[in-house]
This record gives structure tokens, sequence and C-alpha cells, in this order.
């Protein structure tokens, strides 16, 4: 197992913890970066449990990423957005 503050030194996926405005909850945002010309029509994104995989398909061929959610998310409130900025955000709430 592996501590919070471990946890938020992922660099692939970029996790920071934002004030969620109430006591003992977190926001979890995470920023992975895609390719350039990935669309959310060649993304498919999968909840396993705990484990989050993005699968994608690019000029290079298949690619994904995996991630494990910390083990105090609100997983049914998980957000995926892609923006222009290059990255898939995340962002779920978590009990700290």
């Amino acid at each position: 197992m592996f501590t919070l503050e471990q946890f938020l030194q992922n660099t692939t996926w970029n996790p920071t913890l934002e004030d969620a405005g109430e006591a003992g909850k977190k926001i979890l945002h995470m920023r992975l970066q895609v390719k350039p010309g990935t669309t959310a029509n060649n993304m498919d994104i999968k909840l396993n449990g705990h484990d989050l995989r993005i699968n994608f398909e690019n000029k290079a061929g298949p690619e994904f990423k995996q991630v494990t959610i910390w083990p105090t998310a609100e997983l049914d409130k998980l957000k995926t957005e892609l923006k222009n900025d290059g990255y898939l955000h995340i962002t779920v709430p978590i009990k700290v």
C-alpha cells in the first residue's frame, strides 16, 4: 500500500488535491496528457472497481494508460473531460 503523498507524486497522471469545501473531503484532480489529435471518439474510458483504464486509438496504433484511484474515492462522482489543453482531466471527491 502507498501513502496519499506517494500517490500524489505520480508524474503520468499529475494528481493534485483541492479543497472540497467540506470537512474531511478533498477533490482529487488528475491530468493525463494525450497525443495531438486525440478526440473523445477515439478514446474509451473504463472503470473496474478502483482501476481506471483509458484506451486510445492514434496514428501509432492502440495505446492505454491505467491508474488505481485512491481507495476512499467516491467513484460514483468521478468525472472526465477532454479539454483543448492536450489533457484528459479526471476529478473525483475523496475522503481524507
